[in-house]
């Protein structure tokens, strides 16, 4: 008998069997693997929401405390903040006991800023951000947690933020625009202006370029009252911050008697030394700094890199504290168009560990001002009017003796 043919040939039917088997199990592996890619995803997008909520928490229970000198009422505003922040779709809570007061001091080894729990006198607060059993958040349920055998996690977070000493360079654009009015229009200068240059012969729009600005509907005059603000802000910090200025234009010589020639970038006002410092010694010399300003014509064209550049070299400066947080502030009422990118200046401050926050005036879109504060981890504010200019000016200095420091 001939065996040969005598093996059983596999059907249609049973192949569409071992297919539909297989796909099965396929199916299977791709909703456990679709699960845990979109939980995983899910997990870290919580994460991040945690650690900002607990970041800007501790920030506001220092400025606070600082503010305040009271301990409850700096933990009050660590707990407002941190509800402010959403958290897995719910404002993150915290609850007295996730707060803590204490002190933080160099490291004189590691160079690392140490907190000491109810260390004296008290200058920061550290926030134990936590979720799941005997904290005020529950756990943050998962998207697929039966499949994956967990229906939650219990993620954690620490920020501790304090105070120290503070340095400021002030980077104020003076270039010709500043002389304009606050309408947004270009070219558009306010009327009846007592400084007003007597120079007629190439006519009234040379005759406003030539002059000094008005000393209150002018840009710069509305930005000089922001500055006065800020430093009556910056005041009442604990400590209280060291301040220097520079304006910035571009190169260019006065077309007419006596030719004047102005630089792109000056140090107005040079930065105190920490051992003499003397805060309203140093508001003094800036209010001064400014009002010189506003006495002789503005211009040029908007260098913003070549104020930058000054502004860095200030806070590197021999009065400069190698343990001080860096900050500049930054204004302009246009977009660059002269000198380096800025973003590549911005490069140099970051690795400076300076950071750099953005203000633009009357202007719609500043792309280049957002990257330089983003790139610095600076905040941007977009004005387009008085009352915005001032309320950018006194946050800033509400939040300039507040360091993350874990």
């Amino acid at each position: 008998m001939n065996f040969k043919h005598s093996k059983a040939r596999r059907t249609p039917a049973d192949r569409r069997g071992s297919a539909a088997i297989l796909i099965s199990v396929m199916l299977v592996v791709f909703v456990i693997m679709a699960a845990i890619t979109i939980d995983y995803s899910y997990m870290q997008l919580v994460r991040t929401e945690l650690r900002a909520a607990t970041d800007a928490s501790a920030k506001a229970g220092a400025e606070a405390l600082g503010r305040t000198q009271n301990v409850v009422t700096a933990k009050q505003e660590a707990i407002r903040y941190a509800s402010a922040n959403n958290v897995a779709g719910q404002p993150f809570a915290l609850g007295m006991n996730d707060i803590e007061v204490g002190k933080v001091v160099r490291n004189s080894g590691s160079g690392r800023w140490d907190f000491q729990l109810n260390g004296t006198p008290p200058n920061s607060v550290r926030i134990n951000a936590r979720t799941g059993s005997n904290s005020a958040r529950a756990s943050v349920p998962l998207f697929f947690g039966q499949v994956l055998g967990t229906t939650s996690f219990s993620p954690s977070y620490k920020a501790t933020a304090g105070q120290q000493d503070v340095e400021v360079c002030l980077c104020l654009d003076r270039s010709g625009s500043m002389l304009w009015d606050m309408s947004s229009n270009d070219w558009s200068y306010p009327p009846n202006n007592p400084y007003l240059s007597s120079f007629t012969d190439w006519g009234t729009l040379w005759q406003n370029y030539l002059s000094a600005p008005h000393p209150t509907s002018s840009r710069w005059a509305i930005l000089s009252t922001s500055v006065r603000l800020f430093l009556d802000q910056a005041a009442l910090s604990s400590p209280q911050p060291r301040v220097s200025l520079v304006t910035w234009a571009s190169n260019i010589q006065m077309p007419i008697s006596p030719y004047t020639i102005y630089n792109e970038s000056e140090v107005n006002v040079a930065l105190p030394s920490l051992s003499s410092s003397n805060f309203d010694a140093n508001k003094l010399s800036i209010l001064q700094g400014v009002d010189a300003k506003s006495a002789i014509p503005m211009l040029g064209g908007t260098n913003l890199s070549a104020g930058l550049t000054q502004a860095i070299s200030v806070l590197q400066g021999p009065n400069s504290n190698p343990f001080s947080s860096k900050v500049i502030v930054l204004l302009t009422d246009g977009a660059w168009n002269l000198g380096a990118d800025p973003v590549t200046v911005a490069n140099t401050a970051k690795n400076a560990g300076i950071t750099i926050h953005c203000v633009s005036m009357l202007t719609s879109s500043q792309t280049t001002l957002q990257q330089v504060a983003a790139l610095t981890n600076g905040r941007y504010y977009s004005t387009s009017n008085e009352t915005q200019l001032k309320a950018a000016f006194e946050d800033i200095a509400r939040t300039l003796p507040v360091v993350l420091t874990d």
